[in-house]
């Protein structure tokens, strides 16, 4: 009798134990692992997926658009709201106060500008690690996915780098660990600039001039912002953010990409009237 009620007392338990284990190895809907996302139309997908997260900002945390930090606290735009206080730290900005601490300890404006920007900034990274693992052959587009990746990357990196000066530069060889150690002064802010330029040149060397599919990045685009980086570059500053010097050879080169410019609006141009007229006797 004892052993009886001894297997009745131990029965539910095991019952509970062995529930337990397969509640606990239930593996969640609506979520990916890098397992499942090998193949060529995934890697599409996690493209998209970068470009997309650079519209999942919004108005009080704009990656999007720079009417806060620009318009706002230049004077050619109002906080505008109901008062004052509505969406108070803004008006720190627009009357641009210097001693307000921390942002009036609000995380809206440039602490979620930041967040948003490094989650796009980890999209485009985590596109590129997958991509990585594909051939030409699994994958024709490979290399100009990859420009159209670290042309995303360069331009939210811009976007930090104007915004905060010094950030910490993320790319895909980093694991999530190595992340939470680098540190906002990794670089220089003139290799900082070199490490934002190389995505740029990447993207000109491999993007085409023009894409089949509009809004994709192009060649052209990557043209501009290298000359924009340059552009930065050149007025060099100390960390008073003064600037001492006006480098002439990266003027040179922003000159140097505006040249390259107009030899192809002249070439897209002749090539574009040549269509028309083209057109127009055919028909």
């Amino acid at each position: 009798m004892r052993h009886l009620i001894i297997i009745i007392l131990i029965a539910p338990a095991l019952l509970l134990v062995t529930g337990c284990k397969k509640f606990l190895d239930f593996k969640p809907q609506g979520t990916l692992v890098e397992e499942q996302l090998t193949t060529a139309a995934a890697a599409e997908g996690l493209v998209t997926s970068a470009y997309a997260a650079i519209g999942n900002d919004f108005w009080d945390a704009p990656i999007t658009s720079m009417w806060l930090y620009g318009s706002v606290r230049s004077d050619d735009a109002y906080k505008g709201g109901g008062a004052v206080s509505d969406f108070g730290e803004f008006n720190s900005y627009e009357q641009y106060n210097l001693t307000t601490p921390v942002n009036d300890n609000s995380v809206r404006g440039l602490p979620n500008t930041w967040k948003n920007a490094y989650f796009a900034i980890s999209r485009a990274n985590f596109a590129l690690k997958q991509l990585e693992k594909l051939t030409t052959s699994q994958m024709p587009k490979k290399v100009v996915r990859q420009a159209e990746a670290r042309f995303l990357r360069g331009h939210l990196h811009f976007l930090l780098k104007v915004l905060f000066k010094n950030i910490p530069y993320i790319d895909e060889t980093l694991s999530p660990d190595d992340i939470l150690t680098v540190s906002n002064r990794q670089y220089t802010n003139d290799k900082l600039w070199d490490k934002i330029a190389e995505d740029f040149q990447f993207a000109i060397t491999n993007l085409p001039a023009a894409q089949p599919e509009v809004g994709r990045a192009n060649q052209l685009a990557a043209k501009a912002y290298l000359a924009k980086v340059r552009l930065y570059q050149a007025y060099e500053q100390n960390d008073a953010h003064q600037v001492t010097a006006i480098n002439q050879n990266r003027l040179n080169e922003v000159v140097k990409i505006a040249d390259s410019f107009r030899v192809f609006t002249q070439i897209f141009f002749a090539l574009y009237c040549k269509k028309v007229l083209t057109d127009k006797v055919e028909t």
